[in-house]
């Protein structure tokens, strides 16, 4: 772990060091490369750095910084260091980007890495407000009126979201437990159903990077950011970092049972509105980039929602889901910042018979699409499975109809992308290139083949989520 982080900060000092250097996308691809063989390796000796808490420094009796890595951690490394090194390569053929990007981006990465392997929330909420200011240079790299207005409503949502209702919450529950550690059972118990329920409400809405509405609306305004940015937001660090962090304390700070005996409707609710709204949102649309902003918000939910139903198969659907929308939404951001890119194409109306013009790039957008709306035989698919079984398994069966909704809207904003790609003909302007950039494409083709070979080597995944998680 401290290695592991080590070599990122190391790695942020050599970029400040050759920012100037035309070849510091090469050092930052290589640096993320590493990064990920770091993460293979912890994961093939998980033995050796599972549950090894390294404490660095004691700010207060029992608020420690302090670092450790559990199975659901060991999961959220590899998926978000593999997919890094993904995206720098693309980034490194996107557009030429200067050596604070890189840095920025890397800091970023580094943040994400250390919340992963917090130990308690003091250490996460150390390493979230970080994210949030790591992030923000990159949201406003235009640096044109836009941007910067968009970046000032992204740190006012993070920032004050975090200082309004995430830091009340630390505060309340260390006054009340004594501890802020992530514990296998959690930390709270026999405790009154009010403070519960008020807690919940406070990191529900404290943890805005997991996009529960009504505070969402940061992320699709930081969509005027480059794609290898919304790449970073959406399916590598930012809100996955979200989601990853509320569901670490639905499970190891509330803890299952204290919230199978008060209940945990506050976070079905909200999760449940945030699937349908985002969606019936989404339909309306144009811009690529925002129609797949609000589905971001809608799929995170899945996974919240999952944790909450408290089912065995649920919770497997959430982690499982974490996995596959990361692998699904990268895709189609990738995609679409090729399509921009190639053509100057940014809207679902303009799409029109792009498919003979970019048959790999349109091709993996359909892949992408029908993973997030979970059609057979995607691994999208298999999350929605589970969750389905989970709700059948915990008598919930009114969340059902959430799901069925869910899906059916879901399929309503993606197919236009394929149905126009394919099925639109329009006479091409011999101006626009018209070739893909296989430079560009072959990360996003990469990510494709490893989302298709998951969907059919599922079994091992599955069976070491079960006794390492779920069962645990």
């Amino acid at each position: 772990m401290m290695p592991h982080l080590s070599f990122l900060l190391f790695g942020v000092f050599l970029l400040y060091l050759i920012r100037n250097k035309s070849f510091s996308g090469l050092i930052h691809i290589l640096i993320s490369f590493i990064s990920f063989l770091f993460s293979i390796y912890i994961l093939i000796n998980k033995n050796s750095f599972l549950y090894k808490e390294i404490n660095v420094i004691e700010v207060l009796e029992n608020i420690v910084i302090s670092f450790n890595l559990d199975y659901l951690g060991l999961v959220f490394l590899v998926v978000s260091n593999g997919l890094w090194f993904m995206t720098s390569i693309y980034t490194n053929r996107y557009l030429k980007l200067n050596g604070k990007f890189f840095i920025f981006f890397l800091i970023s990465m580094m943040s994400t890495n250390a919340i992963i392997y917090s130990a308690n929330l003091f250490t996460t909420f150390i390493f979230y407000e970080l994210l949030t200011i790591a992030t923000y240079p990159l949201v406003t790299f235009k640096s044109d009126e836009k941007s910067i207005l968009s970046g000032k409503k992204y740190l006012y949502y993070l920032l004050g979201t975090s200082i309004i209702f995430l830091l009340p919450a630390i505060i309340i529950t260390y006054n009340v437990t004594g501890t802020l550690t992530y514990t296998e059972n959690g930390i709270f118990s026999n405790h009154d159903y009010n403070l519960i329920n008020l807690l919940i409400i406070l990191f529900l809405f404290g943890v805005a990077k997991s996009a529960i509405m009504p505070f969402h609306k940061w992320l699709p305004t930081a969509m005027v950011a480059p794609t290898p940015v919304s790449a970073l937001l959406h399916a590598v660090a930012v809100v996955k970092s979200g989601v990853y962090i509320l569901v670490k304390i639905m499970i190891y700070i509330f803890g299952l049972n204290t919230l199978k005996n008060t209940g945990a409707d506050l976070f079905i609710l909200f999760a449940s509105l945030t699937i349908i709204l985002s969606s019936i949102i989404a339909l309306k649309q144009d811009s690529i980039k925002l129609r797949l902003a609000y589905s971001t918000i809608g799929q995170l939910s899945y996974i919240i929602l999952g944790v909450a139903i408290l089912a065995p198969y649920s919770i497997l659907a959430s982690i499982l889901h974490i996995i596959f929308h990361a692998l699904g939404k990268i895709t189609l951001f990738l995609a679409s910042g090729s399509i921009a890119t190639r053509t100057g194409i940014k809207d679902v109306t303009k799409m029109d018979g792009l498919s003979s013009r970019l048959p790999y790039t349109c091709l993996l957008m359909s892949l992408g699409a029908f993973i997030m709306i979970g059609l057979p035989p995607t691994i999208g698919f298999i999350s929605k499975w589970y969750l389905v079984i989970g709700i059948i398994e915990s008598n919930q069966l009114y969340l059902l109809m959430v799901i069925i909704a869910s899906t059916i809207l879901n399929a309503s904003y993606y197919f236009p992308l394929i149905y126009r790609s394919y099925f639109i003909s329009k006479n091409i302007n011999s101006e626009i290139k018209n070739e893909e950039d296989m430079q560009l494409i072959t990360p996003v083709i990469i990510i494709g083949l490893i989302s298709i070979i998951l969907f059919f080597n599922l079994d091992s995944i599955i069976m070491f989520l079960e006794e390492s998680i779920i069962l645990k």
